[in-house]
């Protein structure tokens, strides 16, 4: 069984302990159960101390409005998107509240921008529902000046439940720590669960901190170490078959390394950003002038234009033929495995032979990675394995 207490660090996570944190003393005089009003975020962070000065860090909370209030094309649904309960119905008070002052409490975007109306909750103590789906977040990250949420629905992640449920016969719960938001944050699992039992594959909350704003687009750690922690090979070794081993191969290691022998790496392992140097490479809203939509790299598939920063006549990934060639260790490298006998196949040789075929095709660059490191690797297994005439 899986326990995690990691409810507080999501904004879309459950309230605990509200009848604690919160006193009638400290409640705002709000309608009772049923009702539904926005009470603003000075209201919730009265009582969710820690939460409330994290949030107030980030541009949600300084720069939503500030940025935009004086803009030459400033509409509703700019409005909607930059302030807190803004919908036509002043009733319910928010950014359109008949009384300006009361408005003007709401001119950011605020807690109850993803956890709806407050009211209720502060009246009933009942806990807020918990939401991991994306389209929480894609409400607003949309559009050609703000669509990583498009971006997001046409990638693997988004498909990381959904795809390899269905089509894998070896999917099971245990890869769900890697492919569904909802039960990597999860505060219990039962025992009997299985994959049907989640919703949502890698939703923006798993990469991305709503609340904090204490690293460079509100990223839960590193980015480097924020993708390797899904997309390595898990310390897969001779005998067993490496999985999603990018990371791995990117930062030089995971391959049988042969005793004696010296591994290096490529220039690629010294980007500042690592994975997203390639993989989220982006562009500005009209960076030609022809109004063309800004470029999140939120599909993360790579692009030639990103090798041209670094190599500017590149035309392909092929950079001086260094698909070609690790194409070429391949095939000479499988030609020998294919060749052995089955006593060949219970020798240790053969295992780190085919060890090292297996993670060298599974990285998924052809060697674009780190193209030394995974040469390395090929020739000598190449020059270590010799098939039984």
């Amino acid at each position: 069984m899986k326990i995690r207490a990691i409810v507080p660090i999501l904004l879309i996570s459950l309230v605990v302990g509200i009848s604690m944190a919160c006193n009638t003393g400290s409640n705002p005089a709000v309608p009772g159960h049923g009702a539904l009003k926005y009470v603003g975020a000075d209201f919730c962070v009265g009582c969710h101390i820690s939460i409330g000065e994290e949030w107030s860090g980030t541009r949600h909370s300084t720069d939503s409005w500030s940025d935009i209030k004086d803009s030459d094309h400033l509409g509703d649904n700019c409005i909607t998107c930059h302030t807190t309960g803004f919908n036509g119905n002043g009733a319910d008070s928010g950014f359109d509240d008949p009384d300006p002052e009361t408005a003007d409490r709401f001119a950011a975007v605020g807690c109850e921008s993803c956890h709806g109306p407050g009211s209720d909750h502060i009246a009933t103590r009942e806990p807020l529902p918990s939401n991991f789906d994306a389209a929480l977040c894609g409400s607003c990250h949309t559009g050609s000046r703000h669509g990583a949420y498009d971006e997001w629905a046409l990638s693997a992640h988004a498909d990381a439940l959904a795809g390899p449920r269905e089509e894998s016969s070896h999917f099971g719960t245990a890869c769900l720590e890697c492919h569904s938001a909802d039960y990597i944050f999860a505060d219990a699992v039962p025992e009997d669960a299985t994959p049907f039992d989640f919703q949502f594959g890698i939703t923006c909350q798993v990469c991305h901190d709503p609340h904090n704003a204490g690293s460079p687009g509100q990223l839960r750690k590193k980015i480097v170490d924020l993708c390797a922690e899904c997309h390595t090979a898990e310390g897969a070794k001779p005998g067993s078959t490496p999985h999603h081993p990018n990371a791995d191969i990117y930062q030089g290691s995971g391959g049988y390394e042969y005793p004696g022998e010296t591994y290096t790496n490529s220039a690629h392992t010294l980007f500042e950003d690592g994975c997203a140097e390639c993989h989220m490479y982006s562009v500005p809203y009209n960076f030609t002038g022809n109004s063309e939509p800004k470029v999140w790299g939120h599909s993360w598939l790579p692009v030639v234009q990103a090798c041209m920063e670094c190599h500017p006549d590149a035309t392909d990934f092929d950079v001086y033929g260094q698909q070609t060639f690790t194409q070429g260790l391949l095939d000479e490298l499988k030609a020998e495995l294919d060749a052995a006998t089955d006593a060949d196949k219970l020798t240790i040789a053969y295992e780190r032979a085919k060890f090292n075929y297996d993670i060298c095709g599974a990285e998924g660059s052809l060697g674009v990675h780190n193209p030394k490191y995974v040469h390395k690797l090929l020739q000598d297994a190449i020059d270590n394995f010799e098939p039984t005439p």
